[in-house]
């Protein structure tokens, strides 16, 4: 499969026919059938020899003759063909771009310029760069090849508008952050085919500071930077798989949120505070997307399960009592020994139960929910960070429910509830979470082991060591906020009911 790559200018498009990498006092391109030369200015080799930064680490050390760009960087007004550029050599590394003698497969016209702060700027010179191309567009859509055309602002362009011809798609974009929420399809999307489906509503989505894997780092920066010009069709083809897409499968089942791949630095390092050795080593872990859910199961989710299967799930469960605890055997799910309401998370269930939850859960939807892996859990809940919380070097009780009586480092003190919290209280992580830190521990798939040596580096479970125990994350509302960490780990029997234990469900998006 082959792309072209146009630069939409006032004087008519602008095709990039190759990318010369000869040592030159600034970067060239060649473009339009004649080959010539366009330099690229100064400022933006400025761009191109800088050392470090996240588009470095995408297409590799400096080269003379190499593209560079600061994403966070201002274009600058005029220089909009720096898009396409940087674009074009992305998919010269990739062996996509199309040559002087090749014929496209997919043309993508890029149009307008991303400024700083991520605003998509230059409308007004929009209709008379759409205008100049009209020919041009016409011409590639009657030879076969599927063109898109992607303008700013998506609340005044409309695929059906008389600027372009007949059978060239029209993507608008009010700002970058939407485009994120394309990046998971990547190259992928680009051999699709099929009608157009309806886009579902955008949901803005913050990529914190996430390391991906060199081939999405590439895929992501050109959907970025060509603003998923790629076909409307294309796009929303899968528009669950978008990450920051919230869905529900049916109305008694969990709200979930789909949750980008990456790769993350898994555990705690040596000085973090009240860390413990079977939080480490730190060790990186590369994750496949994955929806989760945004909460807690809560009591009415877990109350729709009991009635439906019709399980018993009234057993006894450990309570606190004083200094110390026992199981009483009046307890329950349905009594923890304090007020609950029907959001609030679903306590005193022990693994095996949570299982069976989601057996049912799998039943009922026809698709495979499950517990999260231990890796999972905690890339989900860092959501970019390696701090010890996801909100920073220490927490609060206004961000969490937990014993706020204690403080974590020079954070101050505050509450203690004693109780849950309805779920979603507090705020939500970047990758849109709640109550990852305190609220109620959460099971997750993985046997207990002493430390991370050997363990598993794909965000699979593991599956080996002593399964008789199986790992709890996040803590809870009666947690000291050292137990509420992101990287903090303990383990239980599988048949350990506890009045603060709870868990979370996780769905696959496919191979």
């Amino acid at each position: 499969m082959k792309i072209s790559v146009y630069v939409a200018t006032t004087r008519g498009p602008v095709r990039i026919e190759r990318i010369t990498r000869e040592a030159a006092p600034v970067s060239q391109i060649c473009v339009g059938r004649t080959t010539s030369v366009l330099p690229i200015s100064p400022d933006y080799d400025s761009f191109v020899r800088q050392p470090s930064g996240v588009i470095e680490r995408a297409l590799g050390p400096y080269e003379p003759g190499g593209f560079r760009l600061d994403a966070s960087a201002d274009i600058g007004d005029g220089n909009s063909w720096q898009l396409p550029v940087y674009v074009a050599h992305a998919l010269a590394k990739e062996g996509a771009l199309a040559g002087v003698n090749d014929s496209p497969d997919i043309a993508l016209w890029v149009t307008g310029t991303v400024g700083v702060d991520l605003q998509v700027a230059g409308v007004e010179f929009v209709e008379e760069k759409l205008s100049a191309s009209r020919d041009a567009l016409a011409t590639l859509v009657d030879s076969g090849c599927r063109v898109t055309v992607v303008v700013p602002d998506s609340n005044r362009w409309e695929a059906g508008t008389d600027l372009v011809p007949d059978g060239v798609g029209i993507l608008g974009v009010r700002n970058t952050s939407e485009v994120l929420q394309h990046v998971e399809l990547g190259f992928r999307s680009l051999a699709l085919d099929g009608p157009a489906a309806e886009p579902d509503e955008l949901v803005p989505l913050s990529m914190g500071s996430i390391y991906m894997p060199r081939w999405r780092l590439i895929s992501m920066f050109v959907s970025m930077l060509v603003f998923a010009g790629i076909g409307t069709a294309l796009i929303w083809a899968l528009p669950e798989m978008a990450p920051g897409t919230i869905f529900r499968d049916c109305e008694v089942c969990p709200e979930m949120v789909v949750v980008p791949g990456g790769t993350f630095l898994m555990g705690s390092p040596p000085e973090e505070l009240q860390r413990d050795d079977y939080e480490g080593p730190v060790h990186e872990v590369e994750l496949k997307p994955f929806a989760i859910a945004r909460y807690e199961v809560t009591r009415s989710q877990f109350t729709s399960f009991v009635e439906e299967s019709g399980i018993p799930a009234d057993d006894s469960c450990f309570v606190r009592t004083g200094s110390g605890g026992r199981v009483d055997e009046s307890k329950s799910w349905r009594d923890p020994g304090y007020a609950q309401g029907p959001n609030d998370p679903v306590v005193c269930v022990d693994w095996n139960m949570a299982k069976a939850y989601l057996a049912w859960l799998s039943r009922r939807t026809g698709l495979e929910y499950r517990l999260p892996s231990e890796a999972e859990w905690e890339y989900a809940a860092r959501g970019g960070t390696q701090t010890p919380f996801h909100v920073g070097s220490t927490i609060t009780s206004d961000q969490a429910n937990f014993n706020g009586t204690k403080r974590y480092g020079d954070g101050a003190k505050g509450v203690y509830r004693m109780t849950t919290t309805p779920v979603g209280s507090f705020p939500a992580n970047v990758f849109g979470l709640h109550d990852v830190h305190g609220n109620a521990w959460e099971w997750v798939e993985d046997c207990w082991n002493d430390n991370y040596r050997n363990a598993p580096r794909d965000g699979t479970a593991w599956l080996s060591g002593n399964c008789g125990r199986r790992v709890t994350r996040g803590g809870a509302w009666s947690s000291h906020p050292g137990n509420i960490r992101s990287a903090n780990r303990t383990r239980f029997i599988l048949e350990y009911r506890n009045y603060n234990f709870g868990f979370r469900v996780v769905r696959d998006l496919g191979p």
